[in-house]
């Protein structure tokens, strides 16, 4: 049974909207990313409001009645489907990652299918097809910010590949789908349920790529193994700049792979960053394609437009605001258009993708005396990473341009033959240039790869130990930073953050 969140986040303790499938009886289970590779059974709902929905409870549950049109609906339209407004019934509830599973029940009230027979026993479930398929994605923001991290979830990316409906942002050959330009949110399969025309994982099969399983929930499960708070919010919420202020923070994570942005949502980290604010990079191909979030009002975004393959495409037909011109190396010091993406194969005739696996390629070690590297053991030109893949499937690299006091390069890459693009890999860090000639007061780090929170994760993996303590140091290092140099950092109002944002825009030349 198909769902999909109204809005893809929402204040923990409030309600959400729920937007569910036409002619169904069902009930309602929410469930959390919490430590274990399963998700963790949380709690039933209370209902506060419904629309062409009726609820009625039996046994202590809530089972649901959908009425409406059950016509198959396209990709690049509101589906407009009956709604239940609800709220996790616990107390106390915090920032995360959450799931809504509608699981279908007979007039009793009981599970027609194994999965609803799982969440009635509140058993814990995994978040990949067939069981995602009856899933919806829910981000609890903090109802005040109490942490030093704030994790973007990125549902841009999610939406850009996801094929419910008919059609993506990309050439789905799996269910013969061409591209287009502008793509519903008010849809199923943002971060869990979609249709994806998407190449398997030759080196995670378990769930698929451009899902919230897939990265962000391992992410997620390593920061809760080290006791480090975190704050969630989405693309959506970054780009309003309404729910969240990222001035409140001292680091920003970007996991996974962030790959769509809107120049508001670039403005909004431009500022935190020259303000003193740390983003953390553990993704690859990100920040690379520009979008435009359509809606009635900031707050109600329901579609999303592609308006150009990269930056410098954008740059070439439009002035871009000045915050965000130029390339998105200007504001994360890589950029996919000088790194490469490996996917694989197309078979025509057998209707799959094939030769999926990559070279083993890693990252050799330029700086070990930095410290990122504190506690690794690693030497100059070790290299770690290349038996697990750890580079790719997209990574990011060094623009030509790039000037050695701006990106400080610790580990490298050899270069990536045969893949799109062509160019090396690299982590390292980045103070981007201001209109004054000044650096940010912030920093970013930057690993420039898709498959980092996969390495993190994975324990089999030979570079693990080396990929955790790295981490570690990163964010250690980050959250704490604002001891050293709070005074340097603004907490404006969030309307003035975009006013202030212009005034200190970074500089299109960043050598």
């Amino acid at each position: 049974m198909q769902i999909y969140p109204i809005h893809p986040s929402f204040t923990a303790g409030a309600c959400f909207e729920l937007a569910v499938q036409p002619n169904r009886r069902f009930s309602i289970a929410i469930y959390q990313q919490q430590d274990d590779e399963l998700l963790t059974s949380l709690c039933g709902v209370v209902v506060e409001g419904k629309d062409g929905v009726t609820a009625t409870l039996t046994d202590g549950k809530y089972v649901f009645q959908s009425t409406g049109n059950s016509a198959s609906m396209r990709f690049d339209e509101d589906w407009k489907w009956p709604t239940i407004t609800i709220r996790p019934n616990v107390s106390g509830l915090q920032s995360g990652a959450y799931v809504a599973l509608a699981y279908e029940v007979d007039a009793a009230g009981k599970p027609t299918h194994e999965l609803g027979r799982l969440c009635a026993a509140h058993r814990p479930i995994f978040a990949a097809p067939p069981a995602s398929d009856d899933m919806a994605l829910v981000i609890a923001r903090p109802r005040t910010p109490t942490a030093a991290l704030a994790y973007i979830i990125p549902t841009a990316t999610y939406h850009a590949y996801n094929s419910t409906g008919g059609g993506s942002f990309y050439d789905d050959r799996v269910h013969r789908y061409r591209a287009a330009n502008n793509v519903s949110l008010q849809r199923p399969g943002g971060g869990l349920g979609a249709r994806l025309g998407e190449p398997v994982d030759p080196y995670d099969t378990r769930s698929q790529r451009q899902q919230f399983t897939h990265w962000d929930a391992k992410f997620i499960r390593w920061l809760r193994k080290e006791g480090l708070a975190c704050d969630f919010y989405t693309d959506l919420d970054l780009h309003s700049a309404t729910a969240l202020d990222l001035t409140r923070y001292r680091c920003m994570l970007s996991v996974g792979h962030h790959e769509y942005w809107s120049e508001e949502m670039r403005a909004h980290v431009a500022y935190f960053v020259t303000q003193g604010g740390n983003l953390a990079v553990f993704s690859g191909n990100t920040c690379y394609r520009p979008v435009r979030f359509i809606g009635p009002e900031p707050g109600q975004m329901t579609e999303m437009r592609k308006l150009a393959e990269n930056w410098d495409l954008l740059k070439e037909q439009i002035d871009l605001d000045p915050r965000v011109s130029g390339n998105e190396s200007h504001l994360i010091g890589l950029t996919y258009k000088h790194g490469g993406g490996h996917w694989g194969t197309w078979s025509r005739f057998r209707r799959r993708w094939a030769k999926c696996e990559r070279q083993a390629i890693g990252f050799t070690v330029r700086r070990p005396e930095h410290w990122a590297f504190a506690g690794t053991q690693l030497r100059k030109d070790d290299t770690f990473g290349a038996e697990d893949h750890i580079v790719g499937y997209e990574a990011d690299g060094i623009p030509p341009d790039s000037s050695d006091d701006a990106f400080e390069t610790l580990a490298v890459t050899n270069r990536l033959t045969g893949w799109e693009m062509g160019g090396a890999g690299a982590i390292g860090v980045f103070r981007p240039l201001l209109r004054d000639g000044r650096r940010s007061a912030g920093e970013v780090f930057n690993v420039g790869t898709t498959d980092w929170a996969r390495t993190l994760m994975d324990t089999t993996a030979k570079s693990n130990g080396v990929v955790q303590q790295i981490t570690r140091n990163v964010i250690r290092k980050y959250i704490g930073s604002e001891a050293e140099n709070g005074a340097q950092r603004s907490h404006l109002p969030l309307g003035e953050t975009t006013r202030v944002a212009s005034e200190v825009a970074l500089q299109t030349d960043a050598g």
